[in-house]
């Protein structure tokens, strides 16, 4: 058999390039005299060549002036060869490493590419291997897109894979804006003359986004501009089609889209902040739900709801449109937010991680320490509780919700022998201590813990949130459901105790004998802001739901402890 001669009429010529999928070389048909690239895969893998069919099949649909046309395909010595149009002119890596091609034809060829894509996308297929090898020349300077063998498998070359590729949660396989990136960094290599991102790993790769530290600072200004806009890590922020890639490399520019509905969500983001800060929070859960409905995808937006769930301690909520907005946004900074979630989902390590990066940025944020210490308060790990409070207190010795949790370490440590406060700190004034301390030096015969078995004293103690660091006194009315029109009375105390009737420790004494835990729940009460914690008890109820750590009061409610319901509010005339 004549060794230059293929599927007895592809007289060869000369090889054309190679790749880890064997070799392309140029040939001649016999009758027409027509040259065409032939494709030679080198791995006779069914399975393999099976993977090239597929391309085969994927582009035959394609009907494209910039998308490359295949011929045929056969077997010869159990090798496949796939036969496709010939491009003089080579490809752009070639082109662009001979120095030969300048900057309007570059932007024309990538616009070109742009389209072609496009074009594709509009079929539901992705190409996933855009780089300037995959992308040929012909003879009149047009561009012709090829190997599609891995469109629609999230495969790729490494250097031009976005960042989401690396993300196993990510679903790339389907996502055009992978598309986008490549060109994007394909665009970038030709005009600067290598790709930056060749011989780097993931992390140096994530770095270099973060810090814009990329080679293209002597490049005209829009051109600066749109590499940046297609190569941002975060697929929101590229172009959204290569439609809108090709119009900004048309334009010299990336087009600003003006859209009044995000300038209404950013108006309204910050009205629902402002609402936030004044504690209105029946009025400010109407206005928060609207604005979901409205704007289901404004990072703002979400970032905002989740903070007015996460102050509701409403967690579920809180982590729904935390995390959507993160996807959105991966750079926004909620690591604090995130953290607090993770804690009441007794996640520590991840809290204990998001903290540590917060405060890196944040160094000074005391309700951040706040956040560490009840990590190390709720794993029993005291003593790195005490040494944080040692430090953080040193500058601040005054703070109330840090002294009281440095105190609850304390306790906790010395566990069995009762700690006075004046032992360990300087200032006492603080009814947060005051209740722990009362806890603590209970008279033996209204103990209201154990020390060995449950309830525990732990169970008793109260973790001061930092939200408690300036507390304003608000009445709170109470009314006996059992004696209707009788209040109980107008309470100004900041933290208020229920128990087991008979037992003085409690500012409200509950019928029902052992049914009624003896030091049973609490409620902080301070202005716009209270909350009904519950103390390990027998069970308590708010509006008839069993609550096990802590609820926000809002409104009218009513708070079951066994038998006995009262009727609780801010304000007496919702009792009337």
């Amino acid at each position: 058999m004549n060794t230059t001669t293929y599927d007895n009429k592809y007289h060869y010529i000369k090889d054309l390039g190679t790749g880890g999928f064997g070799r392309v070389f140029l040939a001649k048909e016999d009758v027409s005299e027509i040259f065409f690239a032939i494709k030679e895969l080198k791995d006779k893998d069914p399975l393999a060549q099976a993977g090239i069919i597929k391309e085969i099949k994927q582009v035959a649909a394609f009907r494209h002036d910039s998308i490359i046309g295949y011929i045929t395909n056969f077997k010869q010595d159990g090798i496949l060869y796939l036969v496709m149009e010939y491009c003089e002119k080579g490809n752009l890596y070639d082109g662009n490493k001979a120095k030969i091609l300048n900057a309007n034809q570059i932007i024309d060829y990538i616009k070109q590419v742009a389209l072609a894509i496009a074009y594709a996308h509009e079929k539901d297929i992705i190409h996933h291997d855009i780089k300037p090898a995959n992308i040929l020349i012909t003879e009149n300077d047009k561009i012709k897109v090829a190997d599609f063998g891995i469109a629609n498998t999230g495969g790729g070359t490494r250097p031009y894979m976005c960042p989401e590729s690396f993300d196993y949660e990510y679903n790339i396989v389907d996502d055009p804006r992978t598309d986008t990136y490549s060109l994007g960094v394909t665009l970038m290599e030709m005009l600067c003359g290598n790709n930056p991102f060749v011989g780097k790993t993931h992390d140096e790769i994530m770095l270099m986004h973060d810090s814009k530290n990329f080679p293209i600072r002597h490049l005209p200004q829009w051109q600066q501009n749109i590499i940046l806009k297609a190569i941002n890590k975060i697929p929101e922020l590229r172009f959204q089609t290569m439609n809108d890639f090709a119009e900004a490399l048309e334009l010299r520019q990336v087009p600003v889209f003006l859209n009044r509905e995000i300038i209404e969500a950013g108006e309204f983001a910050e009205k629902l902040e402002r609402m936030i800060l004044s504690k209105k929070w029946l009025r400010i859960t109407k206005f928060v739900e609207e604005a979901i409905l409205r704007y289901p995808d404004v990072v703002n937006i979400l970032s905002v709801s989740g903070k007015f769930y996460l102050l509701q301690n409403k967690i579920p909520l809180a982590k729904k449109y935390y995390e959507k907005a993160l996807r959105l946004n991966p750079r926004l900074e909620i690591q604090k937010e995130l953290a607090e979630i993770n804690i009441s989902l007794k996640n520590y390590p991840i809290a204990i991680s998001l903290i540590s990066d917060h405060l890196h940025r944040h160094p000074s944020d005391y309700e951040a320490y706040n956040l560490l210490l009840q990590c190390y308060y709720d794993t029993n790990r005291y003593e790195a509780g005490i040494e944080l409070g040692k430090v953080v207190l040193r500058g601040n010795s005054a703070d109330p919700i840090l002294s009281n949790n440095y105190y609850l370490c304390h306790i906790m440590q010395n566990i069995g022998n009762a700690v006075l406060p004046e032992t360990i700190l300087k200032a006492r004034n603080n009814p947060f201590i005051d209740y722990n301390m009362g806890v603590c030096f209970e008279d033996e015969n209204e103990l209201s813990h154990n020390y060995e078995e449950k309830p525990t004293l732990k169970s008793k103690l109260l973790f001061a949130d930092y939200r408690f660091y300036k507390l304003q006194q608000a009445p709170l009315f109470f009314l006996d459901t059992h004696s209707p029109g009788v209040y109980l009375d107008n309470y100004k105390n900041y933290i208020l105790k229920f128990g087991r009737h008979n037992y003085n420790v409690n500012d409200i004494e509950v019928p029902g004998g052992s049914a009624v835990s003896r030091r049973h729940c609490l409620i902080i009460n301070t202005k716009d802001d209270v909350w009904l914690y519950n103390l390990n008890s027998t069970g308590t109820y708010l509006n008839e739901q069993r609550i096990e750590s802590k609820a926000q009061i809002i409104g009218m409610n009513t708070l079951r402890i066994h038998k006995t319901v009262y009727t609780i509010t801010t304000d007496n005339k919702m009792l009337l």
